[in-house]
């Protein structure tokens, strides 16, 4: 971490979980491909400046590497690192960092949003051949819906680690009363899953003594986060555990999940996202 720099977005202290959880990972993926005759890159779909402000206590802030930083500063490095952006600000940043690196990692700044990206990337089906690739997928909101997965999943190449935002952004579309599930909100949350059976784990029916109805069901988030987990075992075929990132309340913010081919990669993922953080030293 370095002294404050100016227009960076804040997080909360629970990013440094992610982040180290991210670092362990890819640590751990390059060890393994560096020594396999494959190519092999790192895709950060919603990559920000680079840096963000980390809250601290008494309004105290500091800088702290975002995850392009810690993708770059790995022991192994990818051969390939693509960073994507769709604020201009960030995405000159993004390439002072490319800059930064020049001489030591080969790194591809894309100005723009990334669904159209990943998308023509997954049907590039023959010149995949040869390439392993980790795609970061870390959210405000609900920006991946499931199309992008399904595609990413669908090469066999990719393996994806992705903030399932839950508490951040779902559960604020479900409300509690049926009644106020607008047809609206029904729509986005049907195109962010890809599917409308969210719509049975969160409000089952249930026998009342008003007759069937549907209820809010208790304890909705883990039912589904577990329904999520399930779909995505469909494309990628492996799916870790989740790991719920908690804000400094104990409230519920995000799931992070990984999805991939590979048992190797599963075995590791469930590791690091189960396991404690904290850098060894």
């Amino acid at each position: 971490m370095s002294e404050e720099s100016p227009q960076l977005p804040e997080v909360g202290p629970w990013a440094l979980d992610k982040l180290e959880r991210l670092r362990k990972y890819l640590s751990a993926y390059t060890t393994i491909l560096r020594k396999q005759n494959l190519r092999y890159v790192y895709i950060d779909a919603l990559a920000g400046a680079g840096q963000s402000l980390l809250r601290g206590d008494a309004g105290a802030r500091q800088v702290l590497e975002g995850s392009p930083r810690v993708a770059l500063n790995i022991k192994h490095p990818f051969r390939h690192y693509v960073f994507i952006e769709k604020d201009r600000a960030r995405a000159t940043e993004l390439r002072k960092l490319k800059e930064e690196y020049g001489s030591t990692r080969r790194v591809t700044v894309v100005e723009g949003g990334c669904g159209a990206y990943l998308l023509d990337l997954a049907n590039k089906r023959k010149q995949l051949r040869g390439w392993r690739g980790v795609v970061f997928l870390d959210p405000f909101g609900m920006q991946v819906p499931w199309e992008i997965l399904a595609s990413l999943g669908g090469t066999g190449v990719f393996e994806v680690i992705l903030n399932l935002p839950i508490g951040m952004a779902v559960q604020r579309l479900m409300p509690r009363q049926l009644v106020k599930l607008t047809a609206e909100r029904r729509a986005r949350l049907d195109g962010y899953f890809g599917d409308p059976g969210w719509f049975d784990v969160v409000y089952p029916e249930d026998n009342t003594l008003f007759g069937l109805e549907r209820i809010k069901t208790h304890g909705s988030s883990k039912k589904l986060v577990e329904w999520y987990r399930g779909r995505l075992s469909g494309p990628f075929g492996l799916v870790s555990p989740a790991h719920l990132v908690r804000n400094t309340q104990g409230g519920h913010l995000y799931y992070l999940i990984w999805a991939g081919p590979n048992a190797t990669g599963l075995k590791i993922a469930s590791d690091v996202l189960l396991g404690p953080a904290n850098r060894k030293p």
